[in-house]
């Protein structure tokens, strides 16, 4: 058996939930096996006496001798001490998860990847996304290093008390609204948003060369400015790309132009494997496409051209994976309207995990009739729940106030593939997701972990 098998095996042990969180689902890793805590590994390896810039301490790095398996150990300690490391590119590929890179390997899909994992020059493992897996909580995380219990980043949708109204992170907007514009800086502004500072910002005050390469299209948007605020990083060392291939040739015409003494730090994002996956559904004929061609991009344009260049580390990962979604499993939550007056706000969060905001003293009610109505394919959690099991951080370390206030009261959690909508619009209602993420399933909650010395 493999390193990343036996990895496997063990992460999933370790990560074990209660059996009332159901099957096959998986306990983020906070404490040195999961997303924040790759991005905290950028640190250390590059500037890790850089400033925390908080007096609330990042994520430690990543540490595969957690799992405490000597084979394992030694095969992370030889790989770091191979050279000096002097370059890191973090290449985040959304949503594609360890499971999805596990299938496409086999089928024999993704040579260059699959053959750069099995690499003397690589340690691969599965590691665990944050929880809710979905975007722009993990992104969140990696942009900074925090768990979502930290950095208050708790979904796509949240309801914010400061400004009174449900906010939809992608489009940086009230979740209903009339347009799609964003809100203007003088009403919210996104780089005051997140309590805790990026590690673009903080490895620059450690004097690291950081650049982003990012598609052209996001460069300022909310998103950007709030995992990159105050950061030279997120204006002026913003690289924007067209096509992922024009990603990963920048990326290559830049880091052949780093200077061997001066170390340096770059973070790339693919977004397109998520948006096929949604579509289409993970593993379908499209996603097999998209990385295939992701797969020969980066044989053609990175590890072939930067051979040799064994200073130069590529931490391959993603925010989270999929799962495939049975549109008929779907909760309209509008249906029940006995549970949503009881609700001072429409549910937020996630469609695979949603935060019900209940009004006073009803809370029984609400789980009386969640109970009675849904138990099959959903259950619920407390607040205090949620933290004790370590869903948001580590495990009984409280929430900060911004996360506090963000989850609710309640949490309505997904069985298997069902998830959960609202319609609260005039809108036809529509189904368009047939691949989800955002729960605790293997297939979304795994991600790859490739570190690769060119």
């Amino acid at each position: 058996m493999g390193i990343s098998a036996i990895a496997g095996e063990k992460l999933l042990a370790r990560q074990k939930l209660p059996e009332f969180f159901g099957r096959e689902v998986l306990k983020p890793s906070y404490d040195g096996l999961g997303l924040s805590n790759i991005a905290s590994l950028a640190i250390e390896w590059l500037a890790p006496d850089a400033p925390s810039l908080s007096e609330s301490p990042a994520s430690v790095a990543f540490n595969p001798e957690l799992l405490a398996v000597s084979e394992i150990s030694a095969a992370w300690n030889s790989w770091q001490n191979q050279a000096p490391i002097n370059h890191v590119v973090l290449l985040i590929l959304d949503g594609f998860g360890y499971e999805q890179l596990q299938s496409l390997a086999n089928s024999q899909d993704i040579p260059a990847i699959a053959q750069a994992c099995d690499s003397q020059q690589s340690f691969f493992m599965p590691a665990t996304s944050v929880y809710p897996s979905t975007t722009v909580t993990a992104l969140t995380s990696a942009a900074t290093g925090y768990a979502p219990a930290q950095h208050g980043m708790m979904g796509t949708n949240l309801y914010l008390s400061e400004i009174g109204t449900i906010v939809n992170f992608i489009g940086f907007r009230p979740q209903v609204a009339p347009g799609r514009n964003s809100f203007p800086d003088s009403i919210f502004n996104p780089e005051t948003l997140i309590p805790v500072p990026n590690i673009y910002l903080r490895m620059e005050k450690a004097g690291i060369d950081v650049e982003i390469i990012n598609f052209e299209q996001f460069k300022q948007t909310s998103i950007s400015r709030f995992t990159s605020a105050y950061s030279k990083a997120g204006n002026d060392g913003f690289k924007g790309y067209r096509t992922p291939s024009d990603a990963f040739a920048q990326l290559r015409q830049s880091l052949l132009a780093k200077s061997d003494r001066a170390k340096s730090f770059t973070y790339v994002y693919v977004p397109t494997i998520d948006q096929v996956s949604h579509r289409y559904g993970p593993l379908s004929d499209s996603y097999k496409a998209e990385v295939s061609t992701l797969d020969f991009a980066l044989k053609k344009q990175l590890l072939e051209p930067l051979a040799g260049r064994n200073d130069t580390v590529l931490l391959l990962t993603a925010d989270h994976g999929q799962r495939y979604s049975n549109l008929e499993n779907t909760l309209w939550l509008e249906k029940h309207p006995q549970l949503t007056q009881n609700l001072f706000a429409p549910i937020t969060g996630e469609s695979r995990v949603r935060y019900l905001h209940i009004k006073h003293n009803k809370q029984a009610e609400v789980l009386n009739y969640i109970k009675q109505n849904f138990s099959e394919n959903f259950f619920t959690i407390t607040k205090s729940e949620a933290v004790d099991n370590g869903l948001f951080g580590l495990a009984g370390k409280p929430l900060s106030k911004e996360a506090e206030d963000r989850v609710g009261d309640l949490l309505l959690i997904s069985h298997n593939d069902w998830i959960c909508r609202q319609h609260i619009t005039n809108e036809e209602r529509l189904h368009t997701h047939l691949g989800v993420h955002a729960g605790l399933s293997h297939a979304e909650m795994l991600i790859p972990f490739l570190a690769y010395r060119f």
